[in-house]
């Protein structure tokens, strides 16, 4: 991030970025449930997603996260740095390259958009929205254990977090391809992990829908949503406490200076 941005710039980049990936993404899991309802279930785990195309259905909802995750890092990581996750901003905040009180105001701007962009899949969809496709919020699927739901949120957001910093804040990584190979990784992490937890990977994504959810009506996930974002913070943190150890040298690890995005570069 650059400091010609002033925070409430940053704060509209970031509630903007993760309002289309709300909206796109998981209005794209709650549209494939609503098309698929009162098709034939043909696995004990299998709540509709996946009953038409089987792991068909979960490929194209990662693509539809990771295009619209690759567009709002093109768009606005000159601006914010696209973190459109509380997870990577929290592992940001943790190497010291953003102050505590910048990251406040991103996480407020990344609940904030998540839970627009699930009130406006219920805008779009209509009552089926929430009532069949549950506004695409994240849960464990049936016969999973939530604590396995859990360990599968706490590997996938460590392997996103990962990615962001060895892709968008490491200065010896190609320039230019972050947003890309960023996006495709979430896809591959939603199309292996999305018939176990759901694949939320992102506390605000998982806390959008399940709010939107219980406002208007559609399934109660609350029990759930706690484990998610607690493994999601652990696997954000862990990533951010292991990558320097593998990745950074001894003598840029002596230092504290801020590192750069691509877009500043």
């Amino acid at each position: 991030m650059t400091e010609e941005y002033t925070l409430w710039q940053k704060m509209w980049a970031e509630g903007i970025g993760i309002f289309f990936l709300v909206f796109v993404g998981a209005g794209t899991a709650a549209m494939t449930l609503i098309l698929s309802h009162g098709a034939p279930r043909y696995t004990p785990s299998d709540i509709g997603i996946g009953a038409l195309g089987g792991s068909a259905d979960w490929l194209a909802i990662g693509l539809a996260f990771a295009f619209a995750i690759m567009t709002m890092i093109y768009v606005f990581g000159p601006v914010s740095g696209a973190h459109i996750n509380p997870a990577v901003t929290l592992s940001i905040l943790m190497r010291k390259q953003m102050s505590a009180g910048e990251a406040v105001g991103y996480w407020i701007a990344q609940f904030a958009g998540a839970i627009l962009g699930a009130f406006a899949i219920a805008l779009v969809f209509g009552r089926q929205a929430w009532l069949v496709g549950g506004l695409g919020a994240a849960a464990p699927f049936p016969g999973i254990a939530l604590w396995r739901a859990g360990i599968a949120e706490a590997i996938g957001t460590f392997a996103l977090v990962l990615g962001v910093h060895g892709l968008a804040l490491n200065k010896k990584a190609p320039q230019g391809w972050a947003g890309l190979i960023i996006a495709l990784n979430i896809a591959g992490l939603i199309v292996l992990l999305g018939n176990v937890s759901g694949a939320a990977i992102n506390p605000a994504r998982t806390l959008g829908p399940a709010f939107a959810d219980w406002v208007l009506g559609g399934p109660d996930i609350w029990g759930s949503v706690w484990v998610y974002i607690l493994a999601q913070v652990i696997g954000g943190a862990a990533a951010a406490l292991t990558y320097p150890l593998i990745a950074v040298g001894h003598k840029e690890r002596a230092q504290v200076t801020p590192v750069q995005t691509p877009a500043e570069r």
